[in-house]
């Protein structure tokens, strides 16, 4: 699984577990990241993890017991585990010791944050193989925190199970609990020590024990010094012995950095027909004149060094690890400016003209695209690649093999170095890097998805002819195989299929999940180096199968089917209803909250028959309201809010204010061969709904000995077929009033409540 995909929660554990703690790494363990923010010079200190003792257990070993999970969204999950852990390994705790407040984080291989259906085994859906809820609990003794670093792990699997435990920097003896020596005095002392450039305001100190090399705990006073003055590195940590003389234990720097700062460019944010704008340049090689370090920045702009250094110059140019512009219309562009390691000192690329906007442009997209694909690229792939800006013709752009290649504005079109454009001929560069271009068409087709990918709007070249104007929209139906051997309509089909099967994505994912999801079966597609359109569509549902079995549909089947549908490109076949079942689903997350103030669909989802079956339905959140309310809910496969199945009709009620209440529905339901677009509805009058964690699930099985019976049963009234009851919108035991409500059938004979 690509690890994007792989989402990250983290939970405010609630009650005893409400903060977190700092881990420290052993400094040999740590990595210097693209944008570093450390560093060492000589009269700084920083923490070292490696001398805390560390006692790792794996499970059964410590903690002989599993946790109880609930079936939920994957915060609150995370939530019990970090509950159920702190109670579990308690025990495990010698005396006088206690656990403080944490945060559990939720490590999970979905694309939305988890919610298990309602019915289902909940430890069984819980256990995702990579699923795992990670706390680490700050410890005490006798009600004294501990200093970072003392701490209690766990490692919680999906299923319960507490898999691992780490206890580290914990005292094998104590010399106190209560303080003799003063705040003041600690302060005094740490004074004494730091020096004038440290005194700035006065602190407030902390209690902390102090767990020194030869893991005894100290009780000590911890603070800060600084010298006060906004934007100033000197700033301290200090932990002073609050029993017998006032001396200092330790010291650390807060400040990690040298020389640093921000890299910014403008570029073209669209089109040069379009206004610019000033962006953070990523990957950019930042060189310190003074010794010639050099660091490159990351995602952020950000660049940091790692050692000290004087006043120098610091310089930048439009280079990095994977591109290098080199402009043919000039000299490339670089930016300098001298300065101290404080302030920042902050780069831009003030670009002006066409000349000078070309070169940032082209950098910022081609670093662009590589982010886009870098999940299908190694290091070495496409590195320090040349990208030629501002040659000497007009109206064309090019991939060579070695190189991109962007020309000067003429002949009523513009610089060729901006998105689209750049994105687009990227995309030949990745396709030469998986394994060669094996077909023209391919390749034109997914340099214009990975415009699409890139810029989430359809128009491939964008003002390309002038204001207003596209060279290739993706939105146009253009049928495979294409009529014309030209290569760039060869692969129109395909940039159609990638827009299409973003379009199909966002009816059951946000706009950010579906790009995602679109992004990695297209770019997974990519990387197998496809023999032409239809094997790249083909290799699409190889990258969404979970189980190695295509027959039997996949995760995001019915939105790449209908995409390459609606390019008429092959495809593998619709699963068939019997033995697995064909499933969907649709869900909102835990927060932000759902509000339902009117009649309306809450969720929808599609799924495809291929023959008749039976359909499982399940759809459950959980409901709050500012006041007393009642209402309705139900399921249909039809858009309006006020008629649902029969069977699967619930009304509810919330008595009091702000109190949370489970809200679901679940049944079966015969069907006919076809797609279902099954939508999800509340029905309420005078209140409004707080709607949170919700998920519709939907499960097709090749019905057995023909259609169901269906019994219409409804408000405690047995109906028999064909007949209409309606009933009173003025009953007096309910406030607001109970809606009309006619029982029927539709045109498949199957019951219906329709709510007036």
């Amino acid at each position: 699984m690509c690890p994007r995909d792989l989402m990250w929660d983290s939970v405010k554990v609630l009650g005893m577990i409400s903060a977190v703690a700092t881990t420290v790494v052993p400094a040999s363990a740590q990595q210097v990241p693209a944008s570093p923010l450390a560093a060492a010079p000589a009269d700084n200190r920083y923490p070292d993890g490696s001398r805390l003792q560390a006692q790792y257990a794996s499970v059964n070993q410590s903690v002989n017991q599993s946790v109880a999970l609930p079936a939920a969204s994957a915060a609150v999950r995370a939530a019990a585990a970090g509950f159920a852990s702190a109670a579990a390994v308690q025990t495990d705790l010698p005396d006088g010791y206690s656990l403080l407040p944490a945060t559990a984080s939720h490590i999970g291989a979905t694309e939305r944050q988890a919610s298990v259906a309602p019915g289902a085994n909940p430890t069984a859906a819980a256990a995702a193989a990579t699923e795992k809820f990670i706390t680490v609990f700050p410890l005490a003794y006798h009600g004294v925190p501990l200093s970072k670093g003392s701490d209690y792990l766990t490692v919680v699997a999906g299923d319960g199970r507490i898999l691992v435990t780490r206890k580290r920097g914990m005292p094998n003896t104590f010399d106190a609990t209560q303080p003799t020596v003063a705040p003041a005095a600690a302060v005094q002392a740490a004074r004494r020590d730091a020096g004038a450039a440290f005194a700035g305001p006065d602190p407030r100190p902390e209690l902390q024990i102090w767990v020194d090399d030869q893991q005894k705990g100290n009780l000590s006073w911890t603070f800060t010094l600084s010298s006060g003055a906004p934007g100033d590195a000197n700033v301290r940590k200090y932990w002073v012995a609050a029993v017998g003389e006032p001396r200092v234990l330790n010291w650390e720097s807060e400040v990690y950095h040298t020389h640093s700062g921000i890299v910014t460019g403008n570029i073209w944010a669209t089109s040069p027909s379009q206004p610019t704008a000033n962006r953070p340049m990523s990957e950019v090689e930042v060189t310190r004149q003074s010794d010639n370090a050099k660091q490159i920045t990351g995602a952020d702009g950000r660049y940091g060094f790692t050692t000290a250094a004087g006043s120098t110059e610091i310089r930048d140019k439009l280079r990095g690890p994977f591109f290098v512009i080199n402009n043919q219309s000039g000299p490339s562009m670089e930016t300098a400016q001298t300065g101290p390691s404080s302030p920042p000192i902050n780069l831009n690329f003030g670009a002006g003209g066409d000349d000078q906007l070309a070169q940032t442009s082209a950098f910022y997209w081609a670093n662009f695209a590589r982010d886009l694909a870098h999940n299908i690229l190694a290091p070495t792939d496409l590195a320090n690649l040349p990208v030629l800006t501002n040659i000497n013709n007009s109206c064309n752009a090019f991939w060579n093999g070695s190189s991109l290649n962007f020309f000067k504005a003429g002949n009523n079109c513009p610089n060729t170095a901006y998105s689209d454009v750049v994105m687009h001929e990227y995309g030949h560069g990745i396709d030469a890097a998986k394994g060669g271009i094996v077909h023209a068409g391919y390749s034109e087709g997914f340099g214009d998805s990975m415009a699409v990918l890139a810029t989430r709007q359809p128009c491939v070249g964008r003002d390309f002819f002038g204001p207003g104007t596209c060279l290739r929209p993706a939105s146009d139906v253009v049928l495979w195989p294409a009529a014309s051997p030209d290569p760039h309509v060869v692969g129109r089909p395909y940039a159609g299929f990638t827009w299409e099967l973003v379009q199909q994505l966002k009816q059951t994912f946000s706009d950010d999940e579906a790009y995602a999801i679109a992004a990695r079966l297209v770019l997974g597609a990519a990387a197998a180096n496809p023999a032409d359109v239809a094997d790249a569509v083909r290799l699409s549902f190889i990258v969404d199968d979970n189980d190695g079995n295509l027959a039997n549909g996949t995760p995001h089947f019915r939105a790449l089917a209908n995409a390459a549908d609606s390019r008429k490109i092959p495809r593998p076949a619709d699963p068939p209803v019997g033995g697995p079942s064909v499933g969907a689903s649709a869900s909102f997350p835990w927060t932000p909250v759902k509000t339902v103030n009117a009649n309306s669909n809450i969720l929808q989802a599609t799924i495809h028959l291929d023959k008749p079956g039976q359909v499982h339905i399940s759809a459950d959140t959980s409901a709050s309201s500012t006041g007393p309310v009642q209402f309705e809910s139900g399921v249909y496969n039809g858009a309006q809010p006020n008629v649902v199945w029969t069977d699967s009709y619930r009304s509810f009620s919330l008595p009091a204010a702000n109190q949370w209440a489970a809200m679901e529905t679940k049944f079966a339901i015969d069907l006919p061969a076809g797609d279902h677009t099954i939508y999800w509805k509340v029905w309420i009058a005078g209140g409004s709904l707080s709607l949170s964690s919700g998920v519709m699930t939907i499960e097709a099985f090749e019905a057995a000995g023909g259609p169901a019976a269906l019994t219409t049963v409804a408000l405690g009234q047995t109906q028999e077929s064909g007949v209409t009851v309606g009933i009173s919108a003025t009953n007096p035991t309910r406030s607001p009033p109970l809606p009309n409500i006619s029982l029927s059938r539709d045109d498949g004979g199957r019951a219906i409540t329709v709510l007036q």
